[in-house]
């Protein structure tokens, strides 16, 4: 007689959701000690967030998890010792990847066949709450609210598992990256899922007929929420159920889209966007021989789908080539190390106190190449690479030279680290009655200099206006640099709903952090030299003709030789 399982009582499972709860009383505790309104609020947001991935953790992890433990009284310790800012955000965003990481990776082991909800729901939750955590900041009580943290990862994770039953893992591969383009579960990835969900279903013999019908429905939600990304969908979801048909209609469906008057923002991407194929997906140079008509149908959906509403419409075709990868085997082995760090990469991007409204291409960027066919080209050699060393060597060997390699290919591709010229978080605040600010470098050759910076009161400022001058300076003469609102800096409210309603133009931020009831940001530019020289002193003024009541508060200076 076969032993069965161990399974959890339900105290023992209603103990485990009460450690995020104990958490999340300590956190909210602690915020209502705190002095500063903007501490406090900000230390209120971090509690909720880290409570609804913890939650997702505790629902996720198989006993004893001990992650869940661990991460509750780090997330707790994140909150009550380290001061305010970015930093602790960055600190607690990290904390919380890494805990469902875990969480996830443990409960994944050894998983060969199905992945059941109890896996998909809380994944899917945990996911969204990091890559849309935002959205618990001043959380609306509405509709819109709960559709977007709830309804949409449960929708794509019912999506998955149903994809699982006869794909094994490869719908996690898919779903990652349908996640990563989005960011997060919105409508266009949440459909890209259930119409793929739907094809498959209909491609099964034993389904029923009532089954058949129910999964029509996606189909018509996708074709009436956005035609022309819901028809590309379609063919990628018909490609699960009669591939060689999909591929023909795909063709002509292709042709029709590419030529299709969709407006500016859907119009001819074309090779650029078939690019996030290999940037995402280097194995789909080696598909499962018997899906090679799915690869070709996404490859031209891919190439064609109008970007309407976003790239996220891109999730259909990337999760049809995922679905068309070699289950396991060494090519499979990188494809996986490569997903999962994608994503995470891509997790903290999008959290706080990053924001980034790019996060995938920004994660990608890492690397030191903006993402593109070269970059793709770059990745693909490394991944043909790898897989052919894994058929040599074991798959856990193999998963840790892929990491190595990915680590190597960060390591050269992030800037080297520079002098930096202000004590952190001490900023430097230039006013009509302080214009300027200057000090002595130590004289070793500069290459670029880094300015971290903010505008207060500058949001009538036009675009392009000079903000500050900042002088290299040297006995025998020296360099300058214009710094301009809207190209290098911005005013430090932009995303306060006053000034958001101004329109005036801000660069994508560096780094945010709460202000109360919305999140502030400050902004990164370098400024990079013709050659190298060597500079005596620094000095940064106020550019003359600034209304008075304009200041800059320079976060950060940072030399780079």
């Amino acid at each position: 007689m076969n032993a069965q399982p161990d399974r959890p009582s339900l105290r023992s499972a209603l103990l485990r959701f009460l450690v995020p709860l104990a958490a999340l009383a300590a956190m909210a505790a602690f915020a209502s000690l705190e002095v500063d309104p903007a501490g406090a609020a900000e230390s209120g947001y971090l509690a909720l967030l880290a409570t609804a991935v913890l939650l997702a953790v505790a629902a996720l992890a198989p006993a004893p998890a001990v992650e869940l433990g661990l991460g509750a009284t780090l997330a707790t310790a994140v909150v009550w010792a380290l001061p305010q800012g970015p930093g602790r955000g960055a600190a607690m965003g990290l904390l919380l990847a890494a805990t469902l990481a875990v969480a996830a990776g443990r409960a994944l082991l050894g998983t060969q066949g199905r992945i059941g909800l109890p896996v998909t729901i809380p994944l899917a939750l945990g996911v969204q709450f990091l890559l849309r955590g935002e959205l618990l900041f001043q959380p609306q009580p509405d509709i819109r609210t709960l559709v977007a943290l709830l309804v949409l990862p449960l929708a794509g994770a019912a999506a998955v598992t149903v994809l699982s039953e006869r794909h094994g893992t490869l719908p996690l591969i898919a779903a990652a990256v349908a996640v990563a383009v989005a960011p997060g579960w919105d409508v266009a990835s949440t459909l890209g899922m259930a119409v793929l969900a739907a094809g498959d279903v209909l491609g099964r013999r034993e389904a029923s007929p009532w089954m058949r019908a129910a999964a029509v429905l996606p189909f018509l939600v996708a074709l009436a929420w956005e035609p022309g990304p819901g028809l590309a969908a379609a063919v990628c979801g018909l490609a699960l159920w009669r591939p060689r048909i999909a591929l023909g209609l795909a063709v002509p469906v292709a042709a029709a889209l590419l030529w299709a008057p969709w407006g500016d923002e859907g119009t001819r991407e074309g090779l650029r966007q078939l690019a996030w194929l290999p940037l995402l997906l280097p194995a789909v140079v080696l598909p499962a021989r018997d899906r090679i008509e799915n690869v070709a149908t996404a490859l031209l959906i891919a190439a064609t789908v109008p970007l309407i509403p976003d790239r996220a419409v891109l999730a259909a075709p990337l999760g049809l080539a995922a679905l068309s990868l070699r289950p396991a085997g060494p090519a499979a082995v990188p494809q996986r190390v490569w997903t999962a760090a994608v994503l995470g990469g891509t997790a903290l991007l999008a959290s706080y106190p990053w924001l980034r409204e790019e996060p995938l291409a920004e994660a990608l960027s890492l690397t030191g190449l903006a993402p593109g066919w070269t970059l793709a080209a770059g990745i693909l050699i490394a991944y043909l690479v790898l897989a052919a060393a894994g058929l040599r060597i074991p798959s856990l060997a193999s998963a840790g030279l892929a990491g190595a390699a990915l680590l190597l290919a960060l390591g050269t591709g992030l800037p080297p680290a520079g002098t930096p010229l202000l004590p952190p978080e001490m900023p430097v605040v230039l006013e009509a009655g302080k214009p300027a600010w200057e000090t002595v470098l130590d004289p070793e050759k500069v290459e670029s200099v880094v300015v971290e910076s903010s505008l207060g009161n500058g949001a009538a400022l036009a675009p392009g206006t000079p903000v500050a001058i900042l002088h290299l300076q040297n006995p025998g003469g020296g360099s300058a640099w214009t710094l301009r609102a809207g190209d290098h800096t911005g005013e430090w409210a932009a995303r306060r709903p006053d000034v958001a309603r101004t329109r005036s133009r801000a660069p994508s931020p560096w780094v945010s952090w709460v202000a109360g009831d919305f999140f502030a940001q400050r902004y990164r530019s370098r400024w990079t030299l013709p050659r190298p020289e060597r500079f005596a002193r620094l000095r940064i003024e106020r550019a003359p003709g600034l209304p008075p009541e304009v200041v800059l508060a320079l976060h950060q200076l940072e030399v780079r030789e």
